[in-house]
C-alpha cells in the first residue's frame, strides 16, 4: 500500500506535548537527534564512515592511532638520546608532517575518524620535536635528569616552554581540523603545565604533594570542568568530554587527598561538592558527572565508615536505611511528580520560545 510522506515541524511537536501525545523528554530526544544528524542534504554527502559506534573498524582506527603515539612518546624516548640532533629533528618533524598530511587527505576523502586519529598522533609528537629543537639550540639542560623519557615522570620548570608550545600547536590544530580527541592532549598537557608552574613559582628544589600542590591541581581540575561546560554550551561537536574526564580525575584525586585526611568542615565541603556533581549531571545531561559524583559520595561514606565510625554496626544500618529511602524517594518521584513537573517545564519552554 503506497504511503504519502508526512512532514511536520518542531512547533507541531510542541503542540503534541501540550496535548499529551508525546512527553517532554521525547521532544528533547527528538531535537537532540535532529541536531546531531544534521540536515538531510548533509547526510547524503556523508563519507564512507557512516557507521558510528563501537565496531572493529573504529577499534582498528583507535588502536593504530594510539600505537603510533605511544611509539613516538614513550618507547621512542628510550632510544632517542642515541641519535644525533640532525637525525632527531628530521625524524620527529618528518613523522609529524607525514601524519598530518595523510590525516588531512583521509579526512578530505571522507574518512574523518581515521584521518583525525593520524592528525591526533602527529600532534602528540610535537613535544618530542620541541624538546629536540631546544636541545639543538642549546637552551636545554645537559643534565640527563631532563631527558625526554622523563617528561611524564618528573615535575620541573624545565618543561614549561615545551608544554606551552605544544598546547598552542594543539589548539591551532583542533581549531583547523575540528577533531575532538585532540582536546585530550590539551587537557593532559595543561595538567602537567599546572604542576610545573607550581614548582617554578614555589622555587622548590623537589616536588612534593603538599597542600599547595593539591590546591593548585584541584583548581586546575575545576577550571577544566568549567571549560568543558562552556564548550558544551557553545559548540556543536563534543569538545567537552576529555576536559570533563580529566577535570574529574584531577579533582577526585587531589581534593580527596586534601580533605579526607582531615576531620570536620572540609569533609562536609567534599561531600557537598560531589552531591553538586550528581545534580549537575541532570542539568548538563552528562553521565561523567554522575559517575564521578557517585564515586566521590561513596568515597566520603567509606571514609566515615572505616575512619570516623570505625565500622560501627549502627552506622552501617543507618547507611542502609538512607540508601533505601533514596531509592523509594526516586520511585515516588517517577510515579507521582515526574510527569507533572515535565509538563510544567515543557509549557514554560514553549511560552519562552514564543
Amino acid at each position: 500500500m503506497p504511503t504519502t510522506p508526512v512532514h511536520f515541524t518542531l512547533a507541531d511537536l510542541e503542540q503534541w506535548v501540550e496535548k499529551g501525545l508525546i512527553t517532554p523528554e521525547q521532544l528533547t530526544n527528538i531535537r537532540s537527534h535532529i541536531e546531531a544528524a544534521g540536515p538531510v542534504a548533509e547526510q547524503a554527502k556523508a563519507g564512507p564512515e557512516q557507521r558510528k559506534g563501537l565496531n572493529f573498524v573504529s577499534l582498528a582506527y583507535y588502536f593504530g592511532g594510539f600505537m603510533i603515539l605511544l611509539a613516538y612518546t614513550i618507547f621512542m624516548g628510550l632510544q632517542w638520546e642515541s641519535l644525533e640532533f640532525t637525525g632527531q629533528i628530521a625524524i620527529s618533524l618528518f613523522t609529524i608532517v607525514v601524519l598530518w598530511a595523510i590525516g588531512y587527505v583521509l579526512q578530505r576523502s571522507g574518512f574523518r575518524i581515521a584521518g583525525g586519529l593520524l592528525i591526533f598522533a602527529g600532534t602528540g609528537i610535537v613535544p618530542l620535536f620541541v624538546f629536540t629543537v631546544q636541545r639543538a639550540l642549546g637552551i636545554w639542560p645537559d643534565d640527563q635528569t631532563y631527558a625526554y623519557m622523563e617528561f611524564y615522570r618528573i615535575v620541573a620548570q624545565t618543561w614549561i616552554l615545551l608544554e606551552l608550545i605544544s598546547i598552542g600547536v594543539a589548539v591551532i590544530v583542533i581549531w583547523r581540523v575540528r577533531f575532538t580527541l585532540i582536546s585530550l592532549l590539551i587537557a593532559f598537557w595543561t595538567w602537567f603545565l599546572s604542576m610545573d608552574i607550581t614548582r617554578w613559582v614555589s622555587r622548590s628544589d623537589y616536588w612534593t604533594w603538599s597542600d599547595r600542590e593539591q590546591i593548585v591541581s584541584t583548581t586546575i581540575g575545576v577550571g577544566m570542568l568549567g571549560l568543558g561546560v562552556w564548550l558544551q554550551r557553545r559548540t556543536k561537536q563534543d569538545y567537552s568530554f576529555w576536559f570533563y574526564l580529566f577535570g574529574h580525575i584531577i579533582v577526585l584525586s587531589h581534593l580527596s587527598a586534601l580533605t579526607l585526611n582531615r576531620e570536620g568542615f572540609l569533609g562536609i565541603v567534599y561531600l557537598a561538592v560531589y552531591i553538586s556533581f550528581v545534580v549537575a549531571s541532570v542539568w548538563l545531561q552528562r553521565r561523567v558527572f554522575l559517575v564521578f559524583g557517585a564515586i566521590g559520595c561513596y568515597s566520603y561514606l567509606s571514609y566515615l565508615a572505616f575512619q570516623v565510625f570505625q565500622g560501627a554496626l549502627g552506622f552501617v544500618f543507618a547507611l542502609g536505611v538512607i540508601g533505601l529511602l533514596i531509592v523509594l524517594t526516586a520511585v515516588g518521584y517517577q510515579k507521582y511528580l515526574r510527569s507533572w513537573l515535565e509538563n510544567q517545564l515543557a509549557r514554560y519552554r514553549v511560552a519562552a520560545e514564543r
